[in-house]
């Protein structure tokens, strides 16, 4: 279902960060990226393309949505329209609002079943009509079994409002 795309698993917490990645991968999706925080949430974003990023709303005294905002308002960046699923354990009616105002494609509660969130990611995908932008040029390549993907891009070009 999720064969050949690139995803981003931005999440605080190891044992979900982990289950989410066994998830994409039991739908074929075999090019998984994780972060832990906002830091490194911007770094994975600053050097791979990504067909959709999977956010957490709480990410340990950080704000999933101002990651967010972020991207969506730095013009300039080439992941900036990149599909955003919101995947949290909240599900008040003015956090999904606050989400889809600041720019996310859609919004999951967590627990998530495979199949849905498989049938989300495709979705929100075909209504934006995104096409994976190429890896930043001076991005480290991806090394098999890494989940890191590498280290930081350190030129200085980079800056997130």
């Amino acid at each position: 279902m999720l064969k050949g795309l690139r995803i981003l698993v931005v999440e605080d917490l190891k044992s979900i960060r982990d289950l989410v990645s066994r998830l994409l991968g039991g739908l074929g999706c075999d090019d998984v990226h994780q972060a832990e925080d906002l830091a490194s949430a911007r770094t994975k974003l600053d050097q791979f393309g990504f067909d959709a990023v999977l956010l957490d709303y709480d990410l340990a005294g950080e704000n999933g949505l101002s990651l967010l905002a972020e991207l969506r308002q730095n013009t300039w960046h080439f992941n900036r329209l990149v599909p955003v699923i919101l995947l949290t354990g909240h599900k008040e009616p003015e956090l999904v609002d606050d989400a889809m105002a600041a720019g996310a494609n859609g919004y999951l509660v967590k627990p998530v079943m495979p199949d849905l969130l498989g049938r989300r990611i495709l979705d929100v995908r075909e209504k934006t009509g995104w096409v994976r932008p190429p890896d930043d040029g001076n991005a480290p390549q991806k090394k098999a079994g890494s989940e890191s993907g590498g280290g930081p891009d350190d030129d200085g070009s980079i800056v997130w409002l």
